[in-house]
């Protein structure tokens, strides 16, 4: 017999705003007092079936379903939520590596239903050809989904183009637009440490309206390993890029046994 979750969704949702206003997955977690396992149970079921939906905040949120569809914002993490101020990276690459672990975890967790087929690190490549700086992103995550009322299979492929604090411009949103050549969908990942977002907050906002015009999405994060940081200002649109091109872009940008794992999936 199957386990009854309906009590942890209804006390899930009893916390939920009744008036539409978004609340953040890091504050719902600390209120119930639930592991991130139980939590995002309870918390996925509850999207499917449209009772809830995703919201904007640090560290993703939700706000109910069919109420007034204003777009609130849950309030973002600062450093007195997180309880400490976050540590400086010195290179883009020190970014990376704790970046590759959020997306295969928590923004995976928080976009799809079933893990994503890989996330890897695309932007140390050598000289192997990749057809040019502005057409190699630095991280990049492929996954297949499946909808309810939609026949079929359809593959994303989501880049990122990565920026640290001392590199922040709006000229990243038109590198990240370059991928949509060759992906379905693009984003720019800026490091905004607590300390410095007043400092960029002018050139984060000009990054925001050009993504916005050109469908590239725009995420900010204070520390890549923490994901209660992070914050997807603009959400990238879906494009539909040249099945040749993205066909290419997979046989050039993945290693071997993530191809093999697209193929699987998509028979």
């Amino acid at each position: 017999m199957s386990e009854d979750h309906s009590a942890d969704r209804a006390r899930l949702l009893n916390l939920v705003p009744v008036d539409g206003s978004a609340v953040g997955n890091v504050t719902l977690i600390r209120q119930l007092g639930w592991s991130d396992k139980r939590y995002w149970y309870a918390r996925d079921y509850l999207l499917e079936e449209g009772v809830l939906v995703r919201a904007k905040g640090g560290g993703g949120a939700v706000r109910r379903a069919h109420v007034d569809d204003s777009g609130t914002t849950a309030e973002t993490a600062t450093a007195k939520d997180i309880g400490e101020i976050t540590r400086a990276y010195v290179h883009e690459t020190d970014l990376y590596e704790p970046l590759q672990d959020t997306l295969k975890d928590s923004w995976a967790r928080e976009r799809y239903a079933k893990p994503p087929l890989a996330v890897e690190i695309t932007a140390s490549q050598g000289s192997k050809a990749t057809g040019g700086r502005w057409t190699r992103p630095d991280l990049v995550a492929v996954a297949v989904r499946t909808y309810r009322y939609l026949p079929g299979k359809y593959l994303e492929v989501v880049t990122f183009e990565v920026k640290p604090s001392d590199a922040i411009t709006v000229t990243a949103v038109y590198e990240a637009l370059a991928h949509l050549r060759s992906a379905t969908h693009a984003y720019v990942i800026y490091h905004v440490p607590y300390d410095s977002a007043e400092s960029v907050k002018q050139v984060i906002d000009e990054a925001r309206r050009v993504g916005r015009t050109h469908g590239v999405g725009i995420i900010t994060m204070g520390d890549p390993a923490k994901w209660e940081t992070w914050e997807e200002l603009e959400e990238a649109r879906r494009v539909e890029p040249d099945p040749e091109r993205l066909d290419e872009f997979i046989a050039v940008q993945l290693r071997r046994d993530a191809q093999e794992d697209v193929l699987r999936a998509l028979r």
